[in-house]
């Protein structure tokens, strides 16, 4: 309640400054031929000797000006400078301007009207991007309505250096999902993972976004915490105009859509994607292991009776995905705040049918007979359900003094069911496998935001405060096995105690939430007659709490000669729970099954930004963050394991820049940051993952990892929408955190620190339009978009660590190369869109191996090359058909072991560990905007 006070005084008193005396000039900058807002555009007030740039929402204000008639001087990069004569000034009023510039010169007229930001175009995320003083790449939402690209995990990896791994974990310039930092609207985005410390970049709707920026290099204004990049997720605000669109559309997947579909029952309103408890333990059910043992013979099987007897899929028929979207904006004026509505509700249904290879394999006797031994060798076919739900709702008040404040509201789950059917050879026998997997994730991120000017400009402040909260539960995760000896098959049940990885039902729940606060203050300071030395200092708080349990129920029989051969509902039938001659339920809860975790994170800043002469731009800046990680779990004996990892951080960073002309410049930089391990890593807790047929643990030791970052870009920029750029850089670290195959025991994996690891590279992007002197050509309505990127690292072990693991290997995680391009046709005159995109990445490490015994190679999941095609065709002023085809080429899915350690890696002639053809999936839709 306290806090609650506080805030709202703080509002209020920061709307009682705004609105004080004096009378005010605000607007925007426009380009006069795309209509589109000039960022970082230089406006001075003459006669007064008062000076301002548009900010990043391309607004710009200044206030308490004497009553009487001004010329403003317009002046931006690339455009001609432009005087406007005569623009009055009356006390306690407002004078709303919409000015133009242009490339050529142009008859430009005054329009006392307010206009909003585009900050969702190509044009704008360009010009943040030049702006900027760090070096940042981005994406806009104009650039994802050219692909078919339906979340933020297919938009983002398209943005130069990125892939996504996992398909829906981030790496950056190689860097795997742990050394990124994603940003919701400023504020950390919370994990919905248990196993990886990773924001899921799938369960954000692509029509959500605005634009993404993935800043590379660090400053201290910006987390310390990361090593590829920090991503910034933007979403939708204040509109340009009113508007409503409905957005459906649907599509056929190849080898799914039309096929028989197989899946769990599941509650009546499963299609919602809300978690109804339907896979629940019975509200009877005991609280803990002990308090079931105490039920007595009797009490366990009537237990187990209550149990849901669930263990054989429904049958239906696959139907095309669905998706559908209903976005609406609003603005109106409220006195002299302007206010400005986003609200979009998108909701998705999608079904896939995977029919994949899965191996392991031993290696121990290659060298003599140059073959390796086969361990398992598995056919499945995965039958996967996605439900999506997602609401935005954003509003935002602008001021009269130029002050902004907005509320954003973000909510998205997602519902993923999945039933695998799982049949071949394990260890000299053969085995028919199911598996029922239900997961339930979802996250909400709210924030409060405000900007404010003071001091006619020179002063400038932001803050911010945020909730998050986020879940993922898993529910009666089950599976069981049938051994197969020529035409009869027997349910395996233990004797003795339950092996639940093999037969049983697991229970997992994480919930997740923090607060955040943030306040940042910019001032320019004089120095001198004609230079300033611009100020800046902030400081951040996260305070972020996780409670993780799970319950592993497994079932034996009750007498060694109870029969196995029935199918399993009839096996697991009520009438069979019996302590004495059928089955019973045998709970496997370890104490090392759950933990609670806390972060308690205080950061603040200084940097300071001074102009060298007329070229040359130096900021310098140091970041210190206190930061206290602590877990508490327990040992599989129940011995308690508290981790506490409380220290201060000092990060100091330093960028440099150099412009040649107003179309090109030079960035340099560097900093040092910093790698701390998620929860998960450090949690004991050992969870079977059916789908890799491996177990994966965490590791209480493990060391942050420090890694010192320098970068260089050089950059182009032709035309206010074209982009030219080539960067470099090299990364040093300390104690890098990387997935390995756990000692003595290749099915287990595990989180391990290296000594040390370098990472350096390349990459280039650029953005043309083929021929802009002819906008009415075909070549003149077509561009090219491309980036690139080529990375080298490698790991140093310790000597004790090098003898039994892979070593002389790139990091964990790490593409040699990415290679992202796009060429795009528009005809706005007969409002037809074509677009064909492509994408690769090199190989890379998906675990790391080792040599105990016997070398066990590393894991590589190898490069797939990815086309997309889509088109847009405006039918009516209100309706618009568009569709496409993704996955053209469908490409095996594969992840690969070099045997015979060659170096040479064939799909022929080494081991495969998985494969499997995504297919290929053709969409068509309709977005009808009634209000156009």
């Amino acid at each position: 309640m306290k806090t609650i006070k506080v805030l709202v005084l703080f509002v209020l008193s920061t709307v009682t400054a705004i609105a004080q005396d004096g009378g005010t000039i605000r607007g925007t900058i426009k380009d006069s031929k795309t209509k589109e807002d000039i960022i970082g555009a230089t406006i001075l007030v003459q006669g007064i000797n008062k000076g301002a740039a548009t900010d990043i929402n391309g607004f710009f204000s200044f206030g308490k000006l004497p009553v009487g008639s001004y010329s403003l001087k317009i002046s931006f990069v690339g455009y001609e400078s432009k005087i406007y004569e005569g623009v009055k000034v009356a006390a306690n009023q407002v004078t709303e301007l919409n000015l133009s510039l242009a490339e050529e010169s142009a008859t430009l007229a005054e329009v006392k009207v307010v206009a909003q930001k585009l900050t969702n175009t190509e044009q704008s995320v360009i010009s943040e991007i030049k702006a900027a003083q760090l070096v940042v790449s981005g994406i806009s939402a104009a650039q994802i309505t050219k692909t078919l690209d339906r979340t933020a995990a297919e938009v983002v990896k398209r943005v130069p250096g990125v892939t996504i791994f996992g398909e829906r974990f981030i790496n950056i310039r190689g860097l795997n999902e742990r050394y990124n930092t994603v940003q919701l609207n400023n504020a950390f985005a919370p994990s919905m993972e248990t196993d990886v410390r990773s924001f899921s970049f799938d369960i954000i709707p692509a029509g959500q976004i605005d634009r993404i920026l993935v800043f590379k290099s660090p400053s201290a204004e910006i987390p310390g915490e990361f090593a590829g990049g920090v991503v910034k997720i933007f979403t939708k605000s204040i509109p340009e105009n009113n508007f409503l669109t409905l957005d459906i559309s649907s599509a056929y997947r190849e080898g799914t859509t039309g096929s028989a579909f197989f899946a769990t029952k599941n509650a009546n309103m499963a299609w919602t994607g809300f978690d109804q408890g339907y896979f629940d333990l019975p509200k009877s059910f005991p609280i803990n292991r002990s308090a079931l043992i105490n039920t007595g013979a009797s009490g366990i099987d009537a237990i187990g009776a209550s149990l849901k007897n669930n263990w054989v899929p429904v049958e239906s028929i696959a139907m095309p995905d669905m998706r559908a979207s209903l976005a609406g904006g609003l603005k109106f004026d409220l006195g002299s705040v302007r206010i400005g509505n986003v609200t979009a509700v998108n909701y998705s249904n999608t079904r896939s049918i995977f029919k994949m290879e899965r191996n392991d394999w031993g290696y121990s006797n290659i060298q003599t007979t140059g073959e390796p031994d086969e361990i398992f060798n598995y056919v499945d076919n995965q039958y996967s359900n996605a439900i999506r739900l997602g609401v935005s709702h954003n509003w935002s008040a602008r001021f009269a003094g130029g002050s902004v404040i907005e509320f954003k509201n973000l909510f998205n789950q997602l519902a993923n069911t999945q039933y695998i059917q799982r049949s071949g050879f394990d260890n000299g026998s053969n085995w028919d496998i199911r598996s029922f997997d239900q997961v339930f994730r979802g996250i909400y991120t709210g924030q409060l935001t405000g900007r404010h000017e003071f001091q006619e400009g020179s002063l400038k402040t932001d803050w911010m405060v945020g909730y998050n909260s986020a879940y993922r539960n898993q529910p009666d995760y089950k599976r069981f096995r049938y051994n197969v000896d020529g035409s009869s098959s027997s349910l395996f049940i233990p004797n003795g105690a339950a092996q639940t990885f093999l037969l049983g039902r697991t229970y997992i729940n994480m919930d997740e939430s923090s607060y955040t606060a943030a306040f940042n203050l910019d001032k320019r300071i004089k120095v001198g007659d004609e230079k300033e030395l611009d100020f800046k200092a902030g400081l951040f708080y996260e305070d972020k709490v996780r409670d993780f349990g799970a319950r592993n129920i497994g079932y034996v029989k009750s007498t060694p000669s109870f029969q196995t051969t029935l199918p399993i509902d009839q096996l697991f039938s009520p009438q069979n729970f019996n302590s004495r001659t059928g089955i019973k339920i045998d709970e496997q809860t370890n104490p090392n099954d759950s933990y609670n975790a806390t972060n308690n994170l205080f950061a603040a800043y200084v940097s300071a930004n001074y102009a060298l002469g007329k070229k040359f731009n130096a900021i310098v800046g140091v970041r210190a963050e206190q930061n206290s990680q602590k877990l508490n779990s327990a040992d599989l004996v129940g011995k308690a394991i508290n981790y506490d990892n409380t220290r201060l951080d000092v990060l100091p960073s330093l960028n440099l820049t150099y412009n040649f002309t107003e179309k090109s410049l030079l960035r340099l930089a560097y900093g040092k940051t910093l790698n701390r391990p998620e929860f998960r890593e450090l949690a004991p807790f050992s969870f079977y993952d059916f789908v890799n047929n491996r177990t994966v643990s965490g590791n209480p030791t493990l060391k942050n990892a420090e890694i010192q970052n320098f970068d260089f870009r050089y950059e182009f920029y032709p035309t206010p929408t074209e982009l030219v750029s080539i960067a470099a850089f090299y990364k040093d670290f300390t104690n890098p955190i990387e997935v390995v195959f756990a000692s003595g025991a290749n099915p287990v994996l595990n989180f391990s620190n290296a000594k040390s690891a370098y990472s350096t590279g390349i990459e280039a992007e650029f953005r043309k339009n083929l021929n802009a002197n002819q906008p009415n050509t075909i070549l003149g309505r077509t561009s090219l978009v491309f980036n690139g990127t080529y990375i080298f690292s490698r790991v140093k072990l310790d000597a004790t660590v090098a003898k039994d693991q892979s070593d002389n290997r790139p990091l964990q995680g790490q593409s040699p190369y990415i290679m992202n391009a796009g060429l795009n046709y528009n005809d706005a005159k007969k409002g037809l869109q074509l677009n064909f995109n492509y994408n690769v990445i090199g190989k890379r490490i998906f675990a790391v191996g080792n040599n105990f015994g016997s070398p066990y190679p590393d894991w590589f999941e190898m490069p797939r090359n990815v086309i997309d095609f889509s088109f847009s065709k405006q039918l009516t002023k209100a309706i618009m058909l568009k569709g496409g085809v993704s996955d053209i080429l469908n490409q095996g899915n594969t992840i690969l072991q070099d045997g015979n350690q060659d170096q040479v890696f064939d799909r022929n002639q080494d081991q495969i560990i998985q494969n499997y053809a995504p297919g290929r999936v053709a969409s068509l839709g309709l977005i009808i905007s009634p209000f156009n």
